[in-house]
């Protein structure tokens, strides 16, 4: 029965921690779908090659997490004919933002900083990139412009719908394994290696249950290296926690296929487990 009580409870949470962003970002996108044609965004993404660098300085403006940038990736990717410019932007928008950067540089320190910000957009490029040699969208697949018609409340609220139902149930999904894994996975089965190399590996694979808002992660991982982790592992934390929470990454199946979607989730377990280390060898002492 406890077991019972600590799932709805966590389902409780993750769920009011995420609807509120997330209704917000659909409504904001929605609005945009309906009343505006968006030519300023057909623009960046004109031009194939340059796109993913467009939408991931924007994925960086945008004060977003990793649950309310799903409409808006949503958009994006409906609004390409390549994958490359969505990847890009899911990348960079959870964890790189103006809030994250700063809190960033409270807790831990400008070299940090500046590894969490060009890392990213690093990392984000390249397989945003490399991806898109290997994964194809269909050209069947229609392509969305959004309209500014004088029925625009209607088209507002045909996305709006689309965008609540569709992304809707898959964060709905993701919210519910995440709850049963924290509920069935005791803590005590991470501490007695908190101070190992075997860290990065547990701390990259146990926040993909776990959500956090962007910007909350940051005192957690503060708290990580208090009991007893490396500051790399922490910043793995950071990086893994807003980049590849359980309900991200079943709602990208939305618009992403699935072997994709995949590939998205072993890239962010190396990248963060990457960038752990390298500030752990080369960038603690600073």
């Amino acid at each position: 029965m406890r077991l019972l009580e600590k799932f709805f409870l966590s389902l409780y949470d993750y769920t009011l921690d995420i609807l509120p962003f997330f209704l917000i970002a659909v409504l904001i996108t929605s609005l945009l779908q309906g009343f505006t044609k968006l030519s300023w965004l057909r623009v960046f993404l004109k031009n194939k090659r340059i796109a993913p660098i467009y939408t991931g300085f924007l994925g960086g403006l945008l004060p977003l997490c990793s649950c309310s940038m799903l409409p808006v990736a949503n958009l994006i990717s409906s609004m390409s004919r390549s994958y490359a410019p969505v990847l890009s932007f899911l990348i960079v928008a959870p964890v790189v933002s103006p809030v994250t950067l700063i809190l960033t540089y409270g807790y831990f320190g400008l070299p940090m900083t500046a590894l969490r910000l060009f890392g990213t957009l690093g990392f984000a490029l390249l397989f945003a990139y490399t991806a898109d040699l290997f994964f194809k969208k269909p050209s069947s697949l229609p392509l969305s412009f959004g309209g500014a018609s004088q029925s625009g409340w209607r088209s507002f609220g045909t996305h709006f719908k689309d965008n609540l139902l569709g992304i809707g149930k898959y964060l709905l999904l993701g919210i519910v394994i995440a709850s049963l894994i924290k509920t069935l996975i005791p803590p005590e089965l991470i501490r007695p290696i908190a101070g190992s190399f075997l860290s990065y590996l547990l701390v990259s694979f146990t926040s993909i249950p776990i959500y956090v808002c962007s910007g909350e992660e940051v005192p957690i991982a503060k708290a990580l290296r208090d009991i007893g982790f490396s500051s790399g592992a922490s910043l793995t934390f950071m990086l893994g926690g807003t980049g590849t929470c359980m309900p991200t990454i079943i709602a990208t199946l939305k618009f992403l296929p699935k072997g994709l979607v995949v590939a998205y989730v072993i890239f962010w377990v190396i990248f963060s487990i990457t960038m752990g280390v390298v500030y752990d060898i080369f960038l603690w002492k600073f």
